[in-house]
């Protein structure tokens, strides 16, 4: 009988665990902060910030950083809870799988309490601009879009690995490794990797899809909420540019409005020094200046204005 492809993948993948591999679990080696999930024979190694844990056939070690105490009471109880579905479903489970699973639900609480505390921020910074389009607001905005962003990109790196996971048949069957006898291993029995092949990993399979589905959601409601900020600071980004068009537009009136009584002035300077010029004795000289000073400001703005507006430039004054 030839070996399959995957079995001969299985056989080239039964590697123990090496210390690249503990190194991978501290930020220190770890050229990216991508969750992983490494699968070897002794142990899995699970590297999801901010849990690292490596879990063993009859044990498990969890790494946390500083100031998570707050994971340990949820790491217990998902512990508890899924040593509880060990016993009354023996047929489904073992302690590589619970132990897996345990992690991977504290990981998903993580991920779900996280949601619930930025998402209500953000609907409350919605509903505030729709009031108050200030850029105090704005900035706050931006502030939760960007833990948003940071949220959301966690959310993509845990649902990459767990589907990169399903997808590789090798580590969804060297996953039961664990489970048998470690003195297989030491016999190097060649037999063991196809004998692999043959595992259901259909248990596997499902409670892996099970985060999935939940990783989806959290970032589903999550990547809905940033777009909806987005979407909103778009609408105010608008708003702001149809306020400073506004603005420029009554600063341009203005602005015309004092060069056109800036020319009359000239005129009604020149009339005023006292220089004697007998223009002043001649009848309505007064009225004929004024009324032509008056006549050139409304005109000179008419003109200007329509010029403006054929160059599509709207002087109008309303908002």
């Amino acid at each position: 009988m030839i070996p399959t492809a995957l079995e001969c993948t299985l056989t080239a993948t039964l590697q123990t665990v090496h210390m690249r591999d503990i190194r991978k679990l501290d930020k220190m080696f770890s050229t990216s902060n991508e969750p992983s999930i490494t699968v070897r024979q002794q142990a899995i190694l699970v590297n999801c910030d901010p849990v690292r844990a490596v879990i063993m056939r009859d044990c498990c070690f969890v790494f946390l950083p500083d100031g998570t105490d707050s994971l340990i009471a949820h790491l217990k109880s998902n512990f508890k809870l899924h040593i509880a579905d060990a016993s009354a479903f023996e047929f489904a489970y073992n302690h590589t799988i619970y132990a897996l699973e345990a992690i991977l639900a504290t990981i998903c609480c993580i991920f779900s309490t996280q949601c619930k505390q930025v998402i209500p921020l953000g609907r409350s910074a919605l509903e505030k601009m729709t009031k108050d389009e200030s850029m105090s607001e704005l900035e706050s905005l931006r502030s939760i879009k960007n833990s948003m962003s940071v949220l959301e990109s966690q959310l993509g790196g845990m649902r990459r690995l767990l589907m990169t996971l399903l997808e590789n048949e090798a580590d969804l069957h060297m996953i039961f490794v664990l489970v048998v006898d470690n003195g297989l291993f030491n016999n190097n029995d060649p037999k063991l990797a196809q004998d692999l092949f043959y595992i259901d990993t259909e248990d596997v399979e499902s409670i892996l899809e099970l985060y999935l589905q939940e990783i989806y959601s959290s970032q589903t409601r999550v990547a809905l909420m940033a777009q909806n900020i987005v979407n909103t600071e778009s609408i105010v980004m608008l708003k702001l540019d149809s306020k400073r068009n506004f603005l420029l537009s009554v600063d341009l009136s203005l602005t015309l409005l004092g060069t056109l009584i800036a020319m009359p002035t000239f005129i009604v300077g020149a009339f005023g020094m006292n220089l004697n010029s007998h223009i002043q004795d001649t009848e309505y000289v007064f009225w004929v200046v004024f009324a032509l000073c008056g006549l050139f400001i409304l005109v000179g703005y008419v003109v200007v204005v329509k010029y403006l507006k054929q160059q599509g430039i709207n002087m109008s004054w309303t908002y």
